[in-house]
């Protein structure tokens, strides 16, 4: 009787362990959403004593340790788990973060581009790969990560925020778009201010009032090279970017002096499209002749660029008449995002 009480006694045990560990785990989770992280760390540490190679448990005490800025630890972990058949993206992407944290960028960069071989449509991936070339000044690089970024997840808004700051200095056009669309996805908050700034600049960009009654319209080498190259040059903008600059000219002429920021940047917008239109965009190779061109080219058609207007503009400070047209125009907005929604992005 004794001997069968203790079997008994030892199969009730191993049956309660897997779910004292998930309990220990959702603990640790929770613990990891509050910030504290030192608690959430024994937690974990208290599910692998009871079950050593628990995947969850190992995953979640590396993305704890990397919080906590113990990024060898990270590694060691993320080695252990690249192992186990339920290694997935988020390992990869974990593993290379802490690398690049650790300031072996060469490495994370080996890291990332193993998991893309691996998981070809992870865009969180592709996004920190991107980060990482840029943190190297690999620009080049950096841009076409984004735009595989882009491609495989079009809602990450900052793969689009960093996509312009990448192409602000050498492609305007392509700049924009990525600029309106990051402020698309994330219109309110300090991020959004920052991309305004941006958006304005790159509005802007070549046009300076020099007097009273003058402006100055400048050429910038990367519109004249375009202007001059193959006309079958990938996201060749020239001729479109020197129509803009003359289109901005005319926020300082007289007729425009009271119309609104927003009202401005419909028009423009609307302008653009048109222009883009006219050119025959599925004639033009390139990623953003491919990928944001045909976006927003299709948007205008359907009657959305003057809400798109409005909608990233609510965060700019000192100018409440967009907010107070998004509340009054609440329909329309939701049908921009439905619209939006549905869209059928190529990859």
């Amino acid at each position: 009787m004794l001997i069968l009480l203790c079997a008994s006694l030892t199969s009730t045990a191993q049956a309660q362990a897997p779910d004292e560990v998930k309990t220990l785990i959702k603990q640790g989770v929770a613990l990891y959403d509050e910030g504290k992280y030192d608690e959430a760390v024994l937690r974990y540490k208290q599910a692998l004593k009871l079950a050593p190679d628990n995947f969850t448990a190992q995953y979640e005490l590396a993305m704890t340790y990397g919080s906590l800025g113990r990024n060898e630890e990270v590694v060691e972990l993320c080695k252990q788990l690249l192992k186990s058949e339920q290694a997935d993206a988020s390992v990869y992407v974990t593993y290379g973060s802490a690398l690049d944290d650790l300031k072996r960028p060469q490495e994370a960069v080996r890291i990332y581009q193993a998991g893309i071989k691996k998981y070809p449509a992870s865009g969180l991936l592709y996004f920190n790969l991107g980060v990482t070339q840029a943190g190297m000044q690999r620009y080049q690089d950096a841009t076409e990560s984004m735009q595989m970024a882009v491609r495989q997840n079009p809602k990450h808004a900052s793969a689009h925020r960093i996509l312009a700051l990448l192409t602000a200095q050498s492609n305007r056009v392509p700049a924009i778009f990525a600029s309106v669309r990051f402020l698309q996805l994330e219109p309110r908050g300090q991020r959004a201010v920052g991309g305004l700034e941006v958006l304005d600049k790159l509005m802007g960009q070549n046009v300076r009032k020099t007097g009273e009654n003058a402006v100055t319209l400048n050429m910038s080498p990367d519109m004249l090279k375009q202007m001059n190259g193959k006309k079958n040059m990938p996201d060749n903008f020239g001729m479109t970017d020197m129509l803009l600059t003359m289109t901005s000219a005319l926020d300082y002429d007289e007729k425009n002096k009271d119309k609104s920021t927003t009202v401005r940047l419909a028009e423009k917008l609307t302008l653009l499209c048109e222009n883009l239109e006219e050119k025959k965009p599925e004639t033009h190779p390139g990623f953003a002749w491919n990928y944001y061109v045909p976006y927003f080219i299709t948007l205008k058609k359907a009657g959305y660029l003057p809400t798109l207007a409005y909608l990233i503009q609510a965060a700019r400070p000192g100018q409440p008449e967009a907010q107070q047209w998004l509340e009054q125009h609440p329909s329309e907005v939701k049908e921009l995002q439905e619209w939006s929604e549905a869209y059928k992005w190529p990859q």
